[in-house]
């Protein structure tokens, strides 16, 4: 309805109310017209304070709840990725695939590589919880290789991850597919949490052992070993190596990894 509904004029002294006519003229009518302006211009706060603050704050709540985009290359808001299981079926890997060229990598304050955190979110196992550790991580024989997918599989992966990052095929050989969320801290093999890290070492974060061939190798074994020793809680690991591998150390409250630790 518009704000002048139900006050038609009719002639030129006249203000018609919509139940009788009555006739002005001279100073009683340009107090009316003043009235009515002053009316007018008054509406519109009366109104606002007469919306429901229900409707607009609701809206405002669901829009803020959506995910966050990431800048490439940039440790954004992106949540963990809950996989179904371990991540994986004999179909092959859970997730979407990126396209060619669309993941760039970012660099964390020390220098170390980290993933695009629009590709590679990161992704958990959810069988996997605080409170049977002791039964999965920490069991008796190993836990990673029982969750591992088949090599035939991850292989096959690697090359379309490493397009997705923009690496050549010739330079396969200098990465490493890697599970952001290690398998050991209960991450999944979901494509979220795949993505090609170089196996290098930065300054003074070890040497190569049969089990770290690259400075998150290490952060990752000396993590997980916290992590089956109950030192740090399984949700609280899990995200600190998915923000950032390189400081989920200092992040989690350990102690520094000692230079003679090889895993």
């Amino acid at each position: 309805m518009d704000r002048g509904e139900g006050r038609k004029r009719s002639n030129a002294g006249d203000i018609n109310t919509g139940e009788e006519t009555v006739h002005m003229t001279g100073m009683d009518h340009r107090r009316i017209l003043a009235s009515l302006a002053l009316a007018g211009a008054l509406l519109p706060v009366a109104a606002c304070a007469q919306i429901p603050t229900a409707g607009p704050a609701q809206s405002a709540s669901s829009e803020h709840s959506k995910p966050i985009p990431s800048e490439p290359g940039s440790r954004g808001t992106s949540a963990l990725v809950i996989a179904n299981g371990h991540g994986w079926t004999e179909a092959g890997l859970d997730g979407a695939m990126p396209a060619p060229n669309s993941c760039h990598y970012g660099t964390a304050t020390n220098g170390g590589q980290l993933p695009d955190p629009s590709c590679t979110p990161g992704s958990i196992d959810p069988t996997v919880t605080q409170s049977n550790i002791d039964s999965t991580l920490g069991r008796s024989g190993g836990y990673t290789s029982s969750v591992r997918p088949p090599a035939a599989m991850t292989d096959a992966a690697k090359k379309k991850v490493l397009a997705a990052y923009g690496i050549p095929a010739s330079q396969s050989s200098r990465y490493e597919l890697d599970h952001l969320v290690p398998l050991c801290a209960a991450g999944s093999s979901n494509l979220a949490n795949l993505w090609p890290e170089a196996n290098t070492f930065l300054p003074g974060t070890g040497s190569e052992s049969s089990v770290v061939h690259n400075s998150k190798d290490r952060v990752e074994e000396y993590v997980c070993q916290a992590i089956r020793e109950h030192q740090v809680q399984l949700a609280a690991a899990q995200k600190a190596l998915a923000t950032d591998w390189t400081a989920a150390v200092q992040t989690l409250g350990l102690p520094s990894i000692p230079d003679s630790y090889k895993g």
